[in-house]
């Protein structure tokens, strides 16, 4: 990968002083596709389990936060770079949505719990740990804490098995 890199940086040097510039161009427009393809992922498994699960919220909302930056430095430039603004917005509104699937999945069905028990004069939940264990903001329905936002499709597939380690 990183020979991969090298070719197409030096690649890129030369057509770009040759004054050819498609090359770059599609090298912006390849990274955004498949940014957004990462992205777009997520919101499958949002339809398929009607819920927002293994998303961190903190890292969606940096990476949403550097496409607002990255656009407000475009608007800045002396020459609009269209194609720059149509790349940030772009992922800048997927994550939004995400935001939204999490509002709508997420919390508004625990705020109506947490209210329904607050209406119904139950005390708050004690963490004393006799009852057993509690939880305290969105529960993510029985996912367990190692998934992260970088989970891959391909760990998913059924049949993968662990690496055997060799001695």
């Amino acid at each position: 990968m990183a020979g991969i890199q090298a070719a197409l940086i030096v690649g890129l040097r030369i057509l770009k002083n040759r004054h050819v510039e498609w090359p770059m161009t599609l090298m912006a427009v390849l990274s955004a596709v498949l940014l957004g393809a990462g992205v777009l992922r997520h919101y499958w498994d949002i339809w398929v389990h009607r819920t927002v699960r293994g998303i961190s919220f903190l890292f969606v909302g940096i990476d949403a936060a550097g496409d607002v930056f990255s656009l407000v430095s475009i608007l800045f430039q002396p020459t609009l770079d269209i194609l720059g603004i149509v790349i940030y917005a772009t992922e800048f509104v997927l994550w939004c949505g995400i935001f939204l699937c999490g509002g709508y999945y997420n919390f508004i069905p625990w705020m109506r719990k947490w209210l329904a028990r607050r209406s119904a004069g139950d005390p708050p939940s004690s963490s004393s740990g006799s009852e057993g264990p509690t939880t305290t903001g969105i529960a993510l329905h029985g996912t367990p804490s190692s998934t992260s936002v970088f989970r891959t499709a391909s760990s998913e597939l059924a049949g993968m098995r662990p690496r055997a380690v060799q001695t």
